[in-house]
């Protein structure tokens, strides 16, 4: 765990740095894996998606919830791609490649998935975002690892920016870029 900068340390993050402690979340900490959702967080899931489906005048469909749960069982982050041989492994060939990149849209409208590490610049990836703590990314650019972390101050600092600039905040994504230290210690 990483503590925040004190008010003497670093001037202009001392009110963030104070907020955040009051709440007593002035630590940086590194998210755990989403455990995988169980049957009834996977209908919760399906729910809220037919909900969206709903309101787009769309009707549910067999392959469209069986691309959902395909997307909701992914570990990690993951790319359209890797979900259709996902699908096409666990006998969801029915679901063609151009079905499945509409849908995706309606999973992350729905908040069942999240577009992320968007400057890995090599197509959109997305993580299950249903029931999933919010979190931040730091990118290793050598070998591609991830973090997942989440840090307070960061949260209210961007809230700050936000109000300051007269926007409410609806989303975000926060990719730090770096070298870890298994790169820079050439191992």
């Amino acid at each position: 765990m990483v503590a925040l900068p004190s008010e003497t340390t670093h001037p202009a993050l001392g009110r963030v740095a104070k907020k955040a402690n009051e709440s007593q979340h002035g630590v940086v900490h590194e998210v755990s894996p989403a455990p995988p959702l169980d049957d009834a967080g996977i209908e919760r899931a399906l729910d809220q998606l037919a909900a969206i489906i709903r309101s787009q005048g769309l009707r549910r469909s067999a392959v469209r919830d069986r691309i959902a749960r395909a997307a909701l069982a992914r570990q990690g982050h993951f790319t359209v791609d890797e979900l259709i041989g996902d699908l096409r492994r666990d006998g969801g060939g029915d679901a063609h490649p151009a079905t499945v990149y509409r849908v995706v849209p309606l999973l992350v409208e729905a908040g069942l998935l999240k577009p992320t590490l968007i400057t890995e610049g090599d197509g959109s990836h997305y993580e299950r975002a249903f029931e999933r703590e919010h979190h931040d990314h730091l990118i290793c650019t050598a070998c591609g690892k991830v973090v997942e972390f989440h840090f307070e101050a960061i949260e209210v600092l961007q809230d700050d920016i936000a109000s300051r600039f007269g926007f409410e905040l609806t989303n975000h994504v926060h990719e730090l870029q770096g070298i870890c230290p298994t790169c820079r210690s050439g191992d």
